[in-house]
């Protein structure tokens, strides 16, 4: 299952001013957006410490959904609701250049069919105030997390490890394409799960909100 969506507080907002003077790789934001089928308000706040992805999201909204199958698995999505909300708690960060990529559990939502499935947000950095080149730009979506509770391996070689390895990707003939992490992990859907140009960006409306990032 796949919801694509495009793309609180006081003290949030105080949380995401603050994580944007500190120093370390990071992204955050606080923008509303309106899209064919979907009208809401995102805060987002996540940074690298170390290794590891810390932050979360924050969804409020009013989204149309179906019930339909669209995986072929058997499994539909939650029965159609208006108003949504939810949290997403960052496990995973990524960031190239003015364009990141990050992923998470949800963690709380007023819909309990969403709890637990995995969600990705992906933003582009355009520069600040209306001197700025481009408008920001963002994406979003929720995934089911399907079980993985068998490995393939080569019946006549018991060492066959080809099924658990990662690999890198890109494109042989642009020196400029980044190359991606492949292969699913165990947990599902990433922030290294696709390459940036696969995002479909949606530029936010102007005096809609902002979007940092700092590599």
């Amino acid at each position: 299952m796949r919801i694509s969506l495009g793309g609180l507080g006081a003290s949030l907002l105080v949380t995401l001013a603050v994580a944007a003077q500190n120093g370390g790789t990071a992204s955050n934001g606080d923008f509303q957006f309106a899209l064919t089928g979907a009208t809401g308000a995102i805060q987002y706040d996540a940074r690298l410490h170390g290794t590891s992805a810390q932050g979360q999201m924050t969804f409020n909204g009013a989204i149309e959904i179906s019930n339909e199958d669209v995986d072929g698995t058997g499994n539909v999505t939650p029965p159609a609701v208006s108003n949504v909300s939810l949290t997403v708690s960052f496990d995973c960060l990524r960031i190239n250049g003015n364009r990141a990529a990050m992923s998470g559990t949800v963690s709380s939502s007023n819909v309990p069919e969403y709890l637990g499935l995995r969600a990705l947000l992906a933003v582009q950095d355009n520069g600040e105030g209306s001197k700025a080149p481009a408008r920001d730009r963002f994406t979003w979506g929720v995934y089911r997390t399907n079980a993985i509770d068998w490995i393939p391996i080569d019946a006549e070689d018991d060492n066959d490890t080809g099924a658990t390895l990662t690999w890198l990707a890109s494109d042989a003939e642009r020196l400029d394409d980044v190359p991606v992490v492949m292969n699913q992990p165990p947990g599902g859907i990433d922030c290294k799960s696709f390459p940036f140009d696969s995002y479909a960006f949606e530029d936010l409306p102007h005096g809609a909100g902002n979007i940092q990032i700092k590599p």
